[in-house]
Protein backbone atom coordinates (compact mmCIF):
# COMPACT_ATOMS: atom_id res chain seq x y z
CA UNK A 1 0.00 0.00 0.00
CA UNK A 2 1.64 3.43 -1.13
CA UNK A 3 0.58 6.91 0.04
CA UNK A 4 -0.34 9.55 -1.82
CA UNK A 5 0.21 13.04 -2.39
CA UNK A 6 -1.22 15.96 -4.61
CA UNK A 7 1.25 18.91 -4.21
CA UNK A 8 1.20 22.37 -5.42
CA UNK A 9 4.17 24.78 -5.47
CA UNK A 10 5.35 28.36 -6.72
CA UNK A 11 8.44 26.82 -8.87
CA UNK A 12 10.11 30.33 -9.00
CA UNK A 13 13.25 29.65 -6.02
CA UNK A 14 13.43 25.36 -6.98
CA UNK A 15 15.68 23.78 -9.53
CA UNK A 16 13.03 21.94 -11.08
CA UNK A 17 11.14 18.90 -9.02
CA UNK A 18 13.47 15.84 -9.08
CA UNK A 19 15.77 15.86 -6.38
CA UNK A 20 19.73 16.49 -7.83
CA UNK A 21 23.39 16.01 -6.08
CA UNK A 22 25.35 18.68 -5.27
CA UNK A 23 27.49 19.62 -8.41
CA UNK A 24 30.95 21.02 -8.77
CA UNK A 25 32.91 22.89 -5.71
CA UNK A 26 29.02 23.26 -3.94
CA UNK A 27 28.68 20.80 -1.46
CA UNK A 28 25.12 21.86 -1.70
CA UNK A 29 22.54 20.38 -3.62
CA UNK A 30 20.66 22.27 -5.83
CA UNK A 31 16.65 23.45 -4.13
CA UNK A 32 14.19 20.95 -5.69
CA UNK A 33 10.92 20.10 -4.69
CA UNK A 34 11.38 15.91 -4.21
CA UNK A 35 14.28 16.61 -1.71
CA UNK A 36 12.33 19.28 0.47
CA UNK A 37 9.35 17.06 0.21
CA UNK A 38 11.20 14.35 1.13
CA UNK A 39 13.09 15.86 3.86
CA UNK A 40 9.79 16.77 5.55
CA UNK A 41 8.27 13.47 5.48
CA UNK A 42 11.57 12.12 7.23
CA UNK A 43 11.22 14.45 10.21
CA UNK A 44 7.62 12.98 10.22
CA UNK A 45 8.34 9.24 10.24
CA UNK A 46 11.28 9.72 11.99
CA UNK A 47 13.66 7.79 9.12
CA UNK A 48 14.62 8.46 5.87
CA UNK A 49 12.08 7.77 2.77
CA UNK A 50 12.16 8.26 -0.62
CA UNK A 51 9.17 9.57 -3.29
CA UNK A 52 7.76 9.00 -6.77
CA UNK A 53 6.54 11.86 -8.90
CA UNK A 54 4.28 12.09 -11.54
CA UNK A 55 6.39 15.11 -13.81
CA UNK A 56 9.90 15.72 -13.14
CA UNK A 57 8.99 19.54 -13.74
CA UNK A 58 11.63 21.90 -15.00
CA UNK A 59 13.14 24.58 -13.09
CA UNK A 60 10.83 27.67 -12.45
CA UNK A 61 7.50 25.64 -13.40
CA UNK A 62 4.65 25.68 -11.14
CA UNK A 63 1.91 23.18 -9.96
CA UNK A 64 -1.13 22.80 -8.74
CA UNK A 65 -1.83 18.89 -9.29
CA UNK A 66 1.45 16.87 -9.26
CA UNK A 67 1.08 13.69 -7.58
CA UNK A 68 3.87 12.16 -5.39
CA UNK A 69 3.95 8.64 -4.32
CA UNK A 70 5.54 6.98 -0.97
CA UNK A 71 5.48 4.26 0.85
CA UNK A 72 5.55 4.65 4.52
CA UNK A 73 6.90 2.74 6.97
CA UNK A 74 3.59 3.53 9.13
CA UNK A 75 0.15 4.73 9.05
CA UNK A 76 -0.59 8.19 9.87
CA UNK A 77 -4.27 9.53 8.80
CA UNK A 78 -4.15 11.67 6.37
CA UNK A 79 -5.77 14.60 7.92
CA UNK A 80 -2.48 14.29 10.07
CA UNK A 81 -0.24 13.84 7.53
CA UNK A 82 -1.55 16.64 5.82
CA UNK A 83 -1.36 19.18 8.60
CA UNK A 84 2.08 18.11 9.58
CA UNK A 85 3.60 18.58 6.04
CA UNK A 86 2.09 21.88 6.57
CA UNK A 87 4.12 22.25 9.72
CA UNK A 88 7.37 20.85 7.83
CA UNK A 89 7.21 22.06 4.18
CA UNK A 90 8.59 25.23 3.37
CA UNK A 91 5.98 28.19 2.54
CA UNK A 92 6.14 27.79 -1.40
CA UNK A 93 4.92 24.39 -1.78
CA UNK A 94 1.81 22.64 0.30
CA UNK A 95 0.39 19.43 0.29
CA UNK A 96 -3.58 19.56 -0.36
CA UNK A 97 -4.58 16.27 -0.48
CA UNK A 98 -3.02 12.68 0.98
CA UNK A 99 -4.40 8.76 0.61
CA UNK A 100 -3.34 5.62 -0.04
CA UNK A 101 -4.02 3.13 -3.15
CA UNK A 102 -2.47 -0.38 -4.15
CA UNK A 103 -0.48 -1.11 -7.09
CA UNK A 104 -2.84 -2.28 -9.50
CA UNK A 105 -0.03 -4.94 -11.42
CA UNK A 106 3.55 -6.06 -9.47
CA UNK A 107 5.35 -3.17 -10.03
CA UNK A 108 5.20 -0.86 -6.72
CA UNK A 109 2.51 2.60 -7.49
CA UNK A 110 4.50 5.15 -9.31
CA UNK A 111 2.80 7.62 -10.68
CA UNK A 112 4.97 8.58 -13.56
CA UNK A 113 3.96 5.13 -15.02
CA UNK A 114 0.38 4.63 -13.24
CA UNK A 115 -1.21 8.15 -14.85
CA UNK A 116 -3.23 8.30 -18.23
CA UNK A 117 -1.91 11.46 -18.80
CA UNK A 118 -1.29 15.37 -17.92
CA UNK A 119 -2.98 18.77 -18.45
CA UNK A 120 -0.56 21.94 -18.29
CA UNK A 121 -1.45 25.65 -18.22
CA UNK A 122 0.71 27.96 -19.90
CA UNK A 123 -0.25 31.76 -19.24
CA UNK A 124 0.83 35.22 -21.01
CA UNK A 125 -0.06 38.86 -20.33
CA UNK A 126 -0.93 40.57 -23.44
CA UNK A 127 -1.04 44.19 -21.84
CA UNK A 128 1.23 47.21 -22.22
CA UNK A 129 2.38 46.89 -18.78
CA UNK A 130 3.50 44.27 -16.80
CA UNK A 131 1.40 42.71 -13.06
CA UNK A 132 3.50 43.08 -10.36
CA UNK A 133 1.09 40.87 -8.43
CA UNK A 134 1.45 38.17 -11.43
CA UNK A 135 4.06 38.21 -13.24
CA UNK A 136 6.22 35.16 -11.38
CA UNK A 137 3.64 33.13 -13.29
CA UNK A 138 3.04 34.42 -16.57
CA UNK A 139 5.14 35.94 -19.62
CA UNK A 140 4.83 39.91 -20.53
CA UNK A 141 4.41 39.95 -23.95
CA UNK A 142 3.50 43.82 -24.57
CA UNK A 143 3.14 43.33 -28.87
CA UNK A 144 -0.53 41.92 -29.79
CA UNK A 145 -0.78 38.77 -31.06
CA UNK A 146 -3.54 37.59 -33.47
CA UNK A 147 -5.48 34.90 -32.02
CA UNK A 148 -7.16 33.14 -34.62
CA UNK A 149 -3.91 31.82 -36.57
CA UNK A 150 -3.04 30.48 -33.06
CA UNK A 151 -6.08 29.04 -32.61
CA UNK A 152 -5.93 27.31 -36.18
CA UNK A 153 -2.37 26.38 -35.93
CA UNK A 154 -3.03 24.47 -31.86
CA UNK A 155 -5.59 22.48 -33.74
CA UNK A 156 -3.42 21.12 -36.58
CA UNK A 157 -0.84 20.20 -33.80
CA UNK A 158 -3.42 17.80 -31.78
CA UNK A 159 -3.45 14.33 -32.51
CA UNK A 160 -0.60 11.87 -32.72
CA UNK A 161 2.60 13.24 -34.03
CA UNK A 162 6.60 12.84 -34.24
CA UNK A 163 7.33 15.84 -31.98
CA UNK A 164 11.12 15.87 -32.42
CA UNK A 165 11.05 19.90 -33.27
CA UNK A 166 9.39 20.35 -30.16
CA UNK A 167 11.80 18.96 -27.71
CA UNK A 168 14.88 20.34 -25.88
CA UNK A 169 18.41 19.38 -27.15
CA UNK A 170 18.96 17.18 -23.81
CA UNK A 171 15.96 15.66 -24.01
CA UNK A 172 15.91 11.31 -23.56
CA UNK A 173 13.18 10.13 -24.71
CA UNK A 174 13.48 6.91 -26.71
CA UNK A 175 10.69 7.68 -28.60
CA UNK A 176 9.71 11.64 -29.93
CA UNK A 177 5.64 10.50 -30.56
CA UNK A 178 3.27 11.80 -28.43
CA UNK A 179 -0.86 12.34 -28.77
CA UNK A 180 -1.88 15.97 -27.47
CA UNK A 181 -5.26 15.12 -26.55
CA UNK A 182 -6.69 19.12 -26.90
CA UNK A 183 -4.82 22.64 -26.87
CA UNK A 184 -7.63 25.07 -25.56
CA UNK A 185 -6.69 28.80 -26.05
CA UNK A 186 -8.97 31.03 -23.46
CA UNK A 187 -8.77 34.59 -23.60
CA UNK A 188 -9.64 37.34 -20.81
CA UNK A 189 -10.12 41.32 -21.85
CA UNK A 190 -8.54 43.69 -19.40
CA UNK A 191 -12.32 44.37 -18.05
CA UNK A 192 -12.73 40.78 -17.00
CA UNK A 193 -9.40 41.39 -15.03
CA UNK A 194 -9.79 44.32 -13.38
CA UNK A 195 -12.76 46.50 -11.99
CA UNK A 196 -10.50 49.82 -12.98
CA UNK A 197 -10.13 49.29 -16.86
CA UNK A 198 -12.87 51.45 -17.49
CA UNK A 199 -10.56 54.45 -15.59
CA UNK A 200 -9.46 57.48 -18.25
CA UNK A 201 -6.07 57.45 -18.57
CA UNK A 202 -5.92 53.46 -19.53
CA UNK A 203 -3.44 52.40 -22.27
CA UNK A 204 -5.30 49.75 -23.87
CA UNK A 205 -9.52 49.87 -24.32
CA UNK A 206 -11.44 47.56 -21.33
CA UNK A 207 -12.08 44.66 -24.17
CA UNK A 208 -8.67 44.38 -25.37
CA UNK A 209 -7.31 40.70 -24.46
CA UNK A 210 -5.43 40.94 -21.16
CA UNK A 211 -4.68 37.42 -19.90
CA UNK A 212 -4.59 34.61 -22.72
CA UNK A 213 -4.00 31.06 -21.16
CA UNK A 214 -3.25 27.42 -23.17
CA UNK A 215 -4.65 24.54 -21.78
CA UNK A 216 -2.40 21.95 -22.92
CA UNK A 217 -3.93 17.74 -22.15
CA UNK A 218 -2.02 15.23 -23.51
CA UNK A 219 -0.81 11.32 -22.40
CA UNK A 220 3.03 12.53 -21.87
CA UNK A 221 5.07 14.84 -23.34
CA UNK A 222 8.89 16.07 -24.24
CA UNK A 223 11.71 18.18 -22.25
CA UNK A 224 10.24 21.24 -22.57
CA UNK A 225 7.84 20.27 -25.25
CA UNK A 226 5.11 22.10 -23.95
CA UNK A 227 7.19 25.56 -23.90
CA UNK A 228 8.29 25.01 -27.32
CA UNK A 229 4.37 24.67 -28.44
CA UNK A 230 3.78 27.73 -26.68
CA UNK A 231 6.92 29.59 -28.50
CA UNK A 232 5.58 28.40 -31.87
CA UNK A 233 1.94 29.38 -31.27
CA UNK A 234 3.26 32.90 -29.94
CA UNK A 235 5.57 33.20 -32.99
CA UNK A 236 2.48 32.28 -35.69
CA UNK A 237 0.06 34.99 -33.76
CA UNK A 238 2.62 37.35 -34.14
CA UNK A 239 2.95 36.47 -37.94
CA UNK A 240 6.78 35.13 -38.16
CA UNK A 241 5.40 32.35 -39.81
CA UNK A 242 2.47 30.76 -41.32
CA UNK A 243 0.47 27.10 -41.21
CA UNK A 244 2.27 25.63 -43.69
CA UNK A 245 5.59 25.98 -42.20
CA UNK A 246 4.09 24.75 -38.91
CA UNK A 247 2.95 21.00 -41.07
CA UNK A 248 7.08 21.32 -42.27
CA UNK A 249 8.11 21.12 -38.61
CA UNK A 250 5.91 18.17 -38.04
CA UNK A 251 7.40 16.62 -40.61
CA UNK A 252 11.14 17.12 -40.70
CA UNK A 253 11.40 17.67 -37.10
CA UNK A 254 14.33 20.53 -36.92
CA UNK A 255 13.71 22.11 -33.88
CA UNK A 256 15.37 25.43 -35.65
CA UNK A 257 12.34 26.05 -37.11
CA UNK A 258 10.25 25.87 -34.08
CA UNK A 259 9.46 29.53 -32.13
CA UNK A 260 11.33 29.93 -29.01
CA UNK A 261 10.75 27.96 -25.71
CA UNK A 262 8.77 30.23 -23.78
CA UNK A 263 9.76 31.08 -20.53
CA UNK A 264 9.71 28.46 -17.65
CA UNK A 265 7.49 30.61 -15.11
CA UNK A 266 4.05 30.83 -17.30
CA UNK A 267 3.87 27.48 -17.15
CA UNK A 268 2.10 25.54 -14.26
CA UNK A 269 0.90 21.56 -14.09
CA UNK A 270 -2.68 21.51 -13.53
CA UNK A 271 -3.28 18.21 -12.78
CA UNK A 272 -2.20 14.39 -13.66
CA UNK A 273 -4.89 12.54 -15.19
CA UNK A 274 -5.22 9.80 -12.04
CA UNK A 275 -7.51 6.70 -12.60
CA UNK A 276 -10.65 6.34 -10.54
CA UNK A 277 -9.42 2.61 -9.20
CA UNK A 278 -6.59 4.64 -7.57
CA UNK A 279 -8.39 7.48 -5.88
CA UNK A 280 -8.55 9.43 -9.40
CA UNK A 281 -11.72 11.00 -10.81
CA UNK A 282 -10.45 9.63 -14.31
CA UNK A 283 -12.24 6.51 -15.93
CA UNK A 284 -9.94 3.31 -15.39
CA UNK A 285 -8.60 2.66 -18.30
CA UNK A 286 -4.68 1.95 -19.36
CA UNK A 287 -3.24 5.05 -21.27
CA UNK A 288 -2.01 4.58 -25.11
CA UNK A 289 1.38 3.92 -23.86
CA UNK A 290 3.32 4.39 -20.60
CA UNK A 291 4.03 7.68 -19.90
CA UNK A 292 7.25 8.97 -20.67
CA UNK A 293 9.05 10.59 -17.33
CA UNK A 294 8.70 13.68 -18.55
Amino acid sequence: MATLLRLAYDGTEFHGFARQAATGDSATAPRTVQAELERALSRLYKQALLTRGASRTDAGVHARGQIVAFDPPFEIPPRGLLLGLAAQLPRDMVALAAWDADSPDAVPLNPRFHNLGKRYRYRIRATSLRDPLTERYEWHLPRPLELEPMREAAQRLLGEHDFAGFRASDCQAKTTVRRLRSIELRVQTLAELDPLAHDCGRIEAPDAPAVIEFDVCGDAFLKNMVRILVGTLVAVGRGQFGLDRLDELLRDGDRTRAGQTAPARGLSLIEVLWPRALGGRWPDRAPDRAPDPQ
